[in-house]
């Protein structure tokens, strides 16, 4: 087989994998791929140790019960209320949560800045065995805020389109109408109902507990952001993003601290948040492309200045950390690595931002007839939250005195230490 075709064969193979492609039988694809039952996948980790989720449980008020708090949001695509399930069922079997309220509150948010539905917060509670642990599970579904819009490819995907493709290109087709245009909606006058929703989603963590929030219907959180800001620092809170969701978590956080920065007792609401850390946590994030033609944040260049103890600044950073975690496949073609100079000049310095980057093989790699070796960049873009490293370094993170045995074993590390 010359090379070309050689190239061209096993470019078939690979995109047949990707799409599903009826035409491609299991029993033909089995019998060129090389099956290896051993799980080869590897690992690399670069950057600062971090912690897991574990350490996030806080108790607030005199509360017998350590709460932790996690919102989970996605990226792009086409998502209804339930997609984060396969992540909560790997989170509470690491968390050895063993019940759960039998309630599932469902909020559908509105405001009275947006005439419209911004989308729909679901709210899972999970206990541990001695009632001593709590975490609540909070999943943001923003899908609304653009699906009309994206109603305008739908012609596209019709049979009557179809009939003058083939039915490959037909089905990749049909993938990037339904996730490619998130990305160019988000870059438009999307963006700010978008982040109008993931702020409310904020507001409902931090400013009520689970016996206040509402059990189902249309609410809008009326806390002010000075109010459940100065909360932040009495509850563990964490933000697991896929995708697109990097981004607007981020973009989030800098609407936050830009907003509160400008309020005359700015120094006095930060004083009370200067204390707390959030997690976040992306699962294939884009935040380098997305940063393409966007404007530098309010405050950037200057993290020792702000978030160093000896800088001149410090008192006026508006967290003690936000700790950064990129988890990466290097077959996924929608994520990028996040260097500590990209952190430094991107991000906000008041966030006192660090970063770690997890380069993580989540698709398996599959050799075709020996002679060349593929990744299907499907499973490396979606299946982060199935991967069983990930979830083990979502709860007890990686660090020289801290995290799952397994991971250590499997995953290189390369420790950035911080200047001096």
């Amino acid at each position: 087989m010359c090379n070309k075709t050689r190239h061209v064969f096993g470019l078939v193979i690979v995109l047949s994998l990707l799409s599903g492609c009826a035409s491609f039988s299991r029993g033909v694809t089995e019998a060129i791929l090389d099956r290896n039952t051993e799980d080869t996948r590897q690992c690399w980790i670069n950057g600062r140790e971090f912690d897991g989720m574990d350490r996030l449980f806080e108790r607030a008020d005199g509360s017998d019960i350590a709460r932790l708090k996690i919102l989970k949001v996605h990226g792009i695509g086409t998502h209804t209320p339930g997609y984060s399930q396969r992540l909560q069922n790997g989170l509470i079997e690491n968390f050895g949560f063993t019940a759960m309220d039998e309630t599932v509150k469902t909020i559908s948010m509105i405001h009275a800045n947006y005439d419209g539905n911004l989308g729909t917060l679901r709210i899972h509670r999970y206990l541990d065995p001695e009632r001593a642990r709590e975490m609540l599970f909070y999943e943001l579904t923003w899908d609304p805020i653009v699906e009309q819009e994206k109603k305008l490819l739908d012609f596209d995907n019709t049979a009557e389109s179809s009939a003058r493709r083939v039915p490959f290109n037909h089905t990749l087709k049909v993938f990037s109408n339904a996730t490619l245009p998130d990305a160019l909606m988000y870059n438009s006058r999307f963006r700010q109902p978008i982040q109008l929703s993931i702020g409310q989603a904020i507001c409902w963590m931090l400013s009520e507990k689970w016996e206040n929030l509402p059990a189902d219907g249309s609410a809008s959180c009326a806390g002010k952001r000075e109010d459940y800001v100065s909360k932040a620092h009495a509850t563990g809170l964490a933000i697991i993003s896929h995708s697109l969701g990097s981004r607007i978590s981020i973009d989030a956080l800098q609407t936050l601290v830009s907003q509160v920065s400008k309020l005359p007792n700015y120094r006095e609401i930060s004083a009370s948040a200067q204390a707390s850390a959030v997690y976040l946590y992306m699962l294939s994030n884009q935040l380098p492309l997305l940063q393409v033609g966007q404007p530098l944040p309010e405050i950037h260049d200057q993290v020792e200045s702000y978030c160093r103890e000896d800088g001149e600044r410090y008192d006026e950073r508006f967290l003690q950390q936000l700790q950064v975690v990129a988890f990466s496949d290097p077959n996924d073609l929608f994520s990028y690595a996040v260097t500590p100079g990209y952190i430094n000049r991107h991000v906000d310095s008041r966030l006192c931002p660090s970063v770690t980057n997890v380069s993580i093989q989540v698709a398996p790699i599959t050799s075709i007839l020996g002679l060349q070796e593929v990744a299907n960049p499907e499973t490396a873009h979606t299946e982060y939250e199935t991967d069983s490293r990930v979830l083990k370094m979502l709860v007890s993170g990686f660090g020289k005195t801290h995290g799952h045995a397994d991971v250590k074993q499997r995953c290189e590390f390369i420790e950035a230490l911080p200047s001096q």
